[in-house]
């Protein structure tokens, strides 16, 4: 296998200034009202990406049961791709999902050795050969309802201070396009429901 450097694996994580710049822009946006949930998601992942310069940007949710992580969205950058579906069970990873409901971040600056992301180490991680992980638990209503998931591929940065404050106006904006999808939803069913009592 070879292990060279390209431009693609070397690590190009934004700086603070561009960091604070890039939520600023972010938190003008005025698509939260205007776009579907998956529109809104698609452009926060691949928004995040581009002002951070790390290579993968996920939000995942939480199942009814708790039971289970399911891929939202996605964002791969150097290859601009858009997914969605894969999953990740609290069975497989007990440590992982531990950390998400104790910890404000998990900042994994080696995933591979740290002690909430080892567990990912013959699997997901080297399955999309992430190097370094960034993960912020998203909140609803105070209850953990999902991660969003900064994840550098090939070679690594250290995260630094600016990129965990990114990744929580990050989430924060992630809760807000979610209320404001579940806000929209309550409003349909209410209307559904008043047409058919007239």
């Amino acid at each position: 296998m070879d292990t060279t450097l390209t431009d693609r694996n070397r690590p190009a994580l934004a700086s603070p200034a561009e960091l604070q710049e890039g939520i600023a822009r972010l938190s003008r946006g005025a698509y939260f009202s205007e776009a579907s949930l998956e529109m809104a998601l698609g452009i926060l992942t691949e928004s995040a990406a581009r002002m951070s310069g790390v290579e993968r940007v996920s939000i995942w949710a939480l199942t009814g049961d708790h039971h289970e992580l399911r891929c939202l969205e996605s964002y791969e950058l150097s290859d601009a791709r858009h997914a969605s579906g894969e999953s990740i069970l609290a069975s497989h990873y007990p440590t992982y999902f531990n950390a998400l409901r104790s910890e404000s971040c998990i900042v994994a600056d080696d995933a591979f050795q740290h002690p909430a992301t080892s567990e990912f180490a013959t699997g997901y991680l080297a399955r999309h050969r992430i190097s370094a992980v960034l993960d912020t638990p998203i909140h609803i209503r105070g209850q953990f309802q999902g991660v969003l998931s900064l994840e550098q591929v090939g070679t690594r940065e250290a995260w630094s201070p600016a990129h965990r404050l990114f990744a929580h106006a990050i989430a924060n904006l992630v809760t807000l396009a979610l209320v404001e999808h579940e806000a929209e939803e309550a409003r349909l069913q209410a209307k559904t429901a008043t047409q058919r009592l007239r």
